[in-house]
């Protein structure tokens, strides 16, 4: 507990901005402290974009003449008015829904949108025509950052960059917005300062290499970021503080470990959309693709009235073998959700099981009700959590929000999980639910898309999968003991995840990132549940549908690959 605590106190003791000298000063400690528990530290630069709020107002002026400011704050990656502010009539839009915005005339106003701002809302919104935009935000105004793009945009994707000036209002005042529009037409001014340039980011790799006979060059991954909206001791500094932890934990056990440990500090996370998990994977990826057998993420741990451990994120494979880490611990299991496009998970398409992220978060009752809608809304209602607390993206975010006891508890979770997988002979991947998932996802596509898509090729490919998965995992309980079987089992295990997991979980396949909006199981087929609402005879359906023919074959390849890596350690 001492040594999370102190860890935690000094990383929090800057403000990291990212690619800022206080956030180089953070990676300094942390390089120093990982080097003297014996990890071999590689540490790079890389430029990426990055932006971050510098100063917002907002008066508004009645039709009889009133006119009040209201506190407001902008966006990292909103666009700056111009000198002088921008001005318009303030439209109410509702919760900026498409309908809500077809039925209002917004081109070139000032819009009104009620609930927190979203990079898929904010899209939205602007798609409609808006010169600026209102966002009424819970109790607290969180810092929020709006670019959709994930890591450093590509020339396909900067122009989903926000084009217009946008502000949040809390709901207090949010509600003051709308009576004075119950009694009339109000102006509005808004004026914004946002920083937005190219900046060096730092990234740091920690390997702890193990010292067991029979290790090879696989790893597993534990990664979380540096950088922060001010002090941001629960975000991220205490989930620095468990990685730094478990390193040194692992280090005292190196010679048992049959994998290694690599520990990946990220910048560039809050304000450059993930930027430093995007770049290592983009230029790490054969190293990755090859040698990386699962990665864990830990962000914001230990927080105060932090009880709920059953909202973790975990890929399917991994979820039952992760809530055997959290049970003797916390006496709680993961409850099935799918992973959310979130917390620099940027190895999807390298096919790397992922799991976790935020572990513990706070009962509902405690959370503020906009961002308890909101996590809500990105778990298809099914989340039991009220999220990371209130003070999550504020400058309360302080080390007298950590619970020393809870960080203790999530530290040793996270270093049971990680101890387990670095010394586990086969690793502990079961994609019999994945696969059964899968088939029950393609068979909800395929009961709305109808007969515009045959899907049977794929039901027929799916179901020889699952045949080959039960006798495969049913030959394993005899062989656990054999090293030899041991190796071409992980091998396969590895193959499965690479096939399956790019085409459950990315449209934009190994080589590229999807956006950071919320995603649905096998994205790529998803829009084939639109095709019996369109013309046949149209160019956009005859378009959709050579696309969705593509993504079928996908589909059918990536499950084709996964069978043949079973049949093989099978025969």
């Amino acid at each position: 507990l001492d040594e999370l605590m102190a860890s935690t106190n000094a990383i929090a003791q800057w403000v990291r901005l990212s690619g800022t000298p206080e956030e180089a000063e953070a990676f300094d400690w942390i390089e120093s402290t990982l080097a003297s528990h014996g990890l071999d530290i590689t540490r790079y630069e890389h430029l990426a974009l990055v932006s971050w709020p510098e100063s917002a107002s907002l008066t508004i002026r009645t039709s009889d003449g009133e006119t009040t400011q209201i506190p407001c704050s902008t966006h990292a990656f909103a666009r700056n008015t111009p000198p002088g502010g921008l001005s318009g009539e303030l439209v109410a839009v509702g919760r900026g829904s498409d309908g809500e915005l077809a039925n209002a005339d917004v081109t070139g106003r000032i819009v009104l949108v009620d609930g927190i701002i979203a990079p898929n809302r904010n899209l939205t919104v602007e798609a409609a025509g808006v010169a600026g935009s209102i966002w009424i935000a819970g109790t607290h105004l969180h810092e929020r950052a709006l670019s959709p793009v994930w890591g450093t945009p590509t020339p396909e994707t900067a122009h989903l960059l926000p084009t217009t000036p946008s502000i949040s209002v809390n709901a207090e005042h949010g509600e003051r917005i709308n009576e004075a529009l119950g009694r009339g037409p109000i102006e509005v001014t808004i004026e914004t300062s946002v920083y937005r340039g190219w900046r060096q980011l730092p990234l740091l790799i920690a390997d702890l290499r193990s010292g067991h006979p029979s290790a090879d060059d696989h790893f597993v991954l534990l990664s979380g970021h540096v950088d922060s909206w001010y002090h941001g001791a629960m975000d991220n500094g205490s989930a620095n503080a468990t990685m730094i932890e478990v390193g040194r934990v692992l280090a005292v056990r190196r010679d048992e470990l049959r994998r290694g440990l690599r520990l990946a500090f990220w910048s560039g996370h809050s304000h450059a959309r993930y930027a430093g998990s995007a770049w290592y994977a983009d230029h790490a990826w054969q190293d990755l693709h090859d040698c990386c057998v699962a990665h864990i993420n830990v962000d914001s741990v230990g927080g105060v009235g932090a009880t709920i451990l059953s909202q973790g994120n975990s890929m399917e494979e991994l979820r039952g073998f992760v809530s055997d880490a959290i049970e003797p611990i916390a006496s709680q299991r993961l409850d099935p959700r799918r992973y959310g496009r979130s917390g620099d998970q940027s190895f999807w398409g390298h096919g790397i099981p992922a799991a976790l992220m935020s572990l513990s978060e706070q009962p509902p009752e405690n959370a503020d009700p906009v961002l308890l809608a909101l996590h809500q809304q990105i778990s298809g209602g099914a989340s039991k959590s009220g999220g990371l607390g209130w003070w999550w993206h504020l400058p309360d975010d302080t080390v007298d929000k950590i619970d020393p006891e809870f960080l203790r508890r999530d530290a040793s979770i996270y270093a049971l999980l990680l101890y387990r997988l670095c010394t586990i002979p086969i690793l502990p991947l079961d994609y019999r639910p994945v696969v059964a998932q899968l088939r029950q996802n393609i068979e909800a596509i395929a009961s709305r898309a109808g007969e515009h898509l045959g899907l049977e090729s794929v039901f027929t490919e799916i179901d020889a999968l699952t045949s080959a998965l039960e006798r495969f995992y049913g030959s394993l309980r005899s062989g656990e003991g054999d090293a030899s079987l041991s190796e071409r089992v992980n091998d396969a295990l590895m193959r499965i995840g690479r096939a399956l997991i790019p085409v459950d979980y990315s449209t934009s396949g190994e080589f590229d990132h999807d956006l950071a909006v919320p995603t649905q199981p096998i994205p790529g087929l998803q829009a084939a549940t639109t095709l019996p609402g369109m013309v046949p005879d149209s160019d956009d359906y005859q378009f959709l549908r050579t696309r969705l023919v593509r993504e079928r074959n996908r589909l059918i390849h990536g499950i084709m690959e996964a069978r043949k890596a079973v049949e093989v350690v099978l025969a």
